[in-house]
Order: structure tokens, then sequence, then C-alpha cells
């Protein structure tokens, strides 16, 4: 008797979640990493290959030889695990009062409107009712009528605008909110500048627009040199600050069109919209000249650390090439950076030359 199909791939999929689960299971065990919730499902989200950039930031980790304990775990999911649910969640219950603020808005305006055709009805009433013959008695009747329809239309007005402005105000948090959750999920939260999430984004539109316009677009990636050693010695929290330091360079380097993220671990990025390679890599320099001459001090005890490096590398995106290729081309030219020494900018055309010279 054949299996029906929709049970075939519920079979399907529970094997396959159970293989994923074992190969979470085994990876927290070979690295002595404790199976709490928290860790299984970082594991987990690695050995399903549904996160690429978690499992290329572990696997790139691993192969520089950092330590991969539950502070690197947490680390890179903090990167690259965002949870999309809460930010949908957020959109939604924000949407909905928007629409409710949205909706009492338009009946308020309704409402005026009303209020104004009344007004306006009574006064015409009023006009009807006029004439030369009119007694001052009844004059004096039609003027209180005046009066006191015009103290009713001041009074519902005053109302209708402390309403107004109590909606615009309401509508303005909202929105400030929804702003807010947006941001939140696209800034990495060590360093506070944009996450992975936020730069696959980024560049992929301004390589649109250098296709539309046929504008220049670069791209550095750069690895703090030798940030492993650092981090072992001196502790997490002291590598954090100098990530922090780091990123606080970069973005005192940038303008306001380029956007500058942390691509994973101690690697950054910064994509820059309408530039040439010669002038992204004397911003590069700029870059690594400006964290090279910070010293380093350890809060806790005043202690000398002395300082660090950066080894960078520069691409020019191709027409019509994949973003993964781009991005793969920058790539080697920051392994080209660290190969030949460190502390040094190399841009894809030193390459070429090395190419052309070895052939």
């Amino acid at each position: 008797m054949a299996v029906p199909v929709r049970v075939q791939k519920r079979m399907n999929e529970r094997e396959r979640t159970e293989e994923c689960g074992t190969r979470a299971f085994a990876f927290l065990r070979a690295h002595t990493i404790v199976p709490s919730p928290r860790h299984y499902e970082i594991a987990f989200a690695h050995a399903s290959g549904l996160y690429p950039a978690l499992s290329d930031a572990i696997e790139a980790a691993l192969r520089d030889g950092v330590q991969c304990d539950e502070v690197l775990l947490e680390e890179i999911a903090e990167q690259f695990l965002h949870n999309p649910q809460s930010l949908a969640d957020t959109t939604n219950d924000t949407s909905a009062q928007l629409q409710v603020e949205m909706e009492r808005v338009s009946k308020l305006i309704e409402t005026a409107a009303n209020d104004t055709s009344r007004f306006g009805d009574s006064m015409q009433g009023v006009s009807r009712n006029l004439s030369s013959h009119t007694k001052p008695e009844d004059l004096a009747i039609v003027i209180e009528t005046i009066v006191s329809a015009s103290r009713q239309m001041e009074t519902r007005s005053r109302e209708l605008e402390g309403e107004l402005q109590a909606s615009q105000e309401e509508i303005s948090e909202l929105r400030k909110r929804l702003e807010t959750a947006r941001s939140e999920a696209f800034t990495d939260p060590l360093t506070g500048i944009a996450n992975r999430k936020a730069f696959d984004e980024q560049l992929e539109k301004a390589s649109r627009e250098a296709m539309e316009t046929g504008a220049s677009l670069c791209l550095l990636l750069g690895d703090i040199d030798h940030f492993k050693h650092f981090n072992d010695t001196y502790g997490h929290q002291t590598g954090d600050q100098v990530l922090k330091l780091v990123a606080g360079c970069i973005m005192a380097s940038v303008k306001g069109r380029d956007t500058a993220a942390r691509y994973g671990g101690e690697e950054f990025a910064v994509i820059l919209p309408k530039t040439s390679l010669k002038d992204a890599q004397n911003l590069a320099d700029n870059i690594r000249e400006m964290v090279q001459s910070r010293e380093l001090v350890k809060r806790s005890t005043g202690e000398q650390l002395g300082r660090i490096t950066m080894s960078v590398g520069a691409a020019e995106f191709r027409f019509g090439e994949t973003l993964p290729d781009f991005v793969e081309r920058a790539d080697a030219c920051l392994y080209a950076a660290k190969r030949t020494g460190r502390n040094r900018v190399i841009p894809e055309t030193a390459l070429e030359s090395e190419r052309v010279a070895a052939g």
C-alpha cells in the first residue's frame, strides 16, 4: 500500500528535524556548551541551514580559532537570529491601533461637518424669520438664538479641536513606535551600527541604484587583527569595548549615504554608493589609521592594553554580477591584506596586478 504524499512529507520533515536536533546536540557536546533551551535554539538554527549568515559566522569563527562558547553563540545569535515574529507582532499591533485612530479622526471630521451643517440650518431659519415687520421683542429672541447657537458651535469646535489634537499626538507616537521597532530589528545591539540583516538589504538596494544610474559602488570589508588573542587575553567585556571603538571610528568616517555594518564577529563592512575604488581605498586607510591611533585602556583597572589594527579589503561592483560574488571579491582582498602582514588596505586592483605578474 502506497504512503500518501502528505504523510510522506510529514515523515520526511520529522526525520529532517530529528537529524538537525541530533546535529545540534552533537555541536553543543563538541564545544562543551550547556544544552540550555537558548543554546539548543542557536545550535539547531545552525544545524538546520535555515540561517546561512549565522552558520557562516560560526564557521568563520571556528576557522579563525575562536573559542566557541556560550558567549560567542549569544553574540552571533544577537546579530543573525532575530525573531522576525517580534517585529511582525509590533507592526501588526501598531498598525491596528493606527487604523483605530484614523477611523476616530474620520468620525470627528464627520461630526464637525454635521455640527457646521446644523449651525448653517439654524442661521437660515433665523434669517427666514427676520423681516421689516419683526417686532422688537421678537428680534430679542432672534438675537438670543443666534448668540446661543454661536456659543454652542464655539464650544463644540474647541472640543473637536482638542480631540483631533489628541488623535494627532497618538498617531505620531504610534509611527515613532513603528520606526523604533524597525530600527531595532536592523541594528547591532552591541555596537549600535547596522547589523547583517540591514547590510544585506542596503547592499541589494545600492546595487539596484548603481545599475539604474551607472554610478560606481564600492564595498569595504574589514577585520580586527589578532582579535581572538586580544579577547582571550583580556576577556570578552574588553573585547566588546574594542568592537564598539572600531564601530565608532567607522561611523566617524562615513557619509550620510554610506552604510556601516557589523558583518559578523570582529568583521565590519561599509557600503559606499557613488564612490570610486580609489576613494574607497582612501576612506579605508583613514579608518585603519584612526583605529590604530587609539590607545586602549582597561576601564576597570586602568591597565594600558596597547593598540589594535585592522585589515581591510576593497572591491568595486561589476554591473550584472551577483551580490555573493561582489562580497566574495571584497573578502578575497581582506584575506590578502591579512595574509601579507595585516594592518593594511588591499584593493582588488592590487590582486589583479598580482595575478598578471604571476601569469
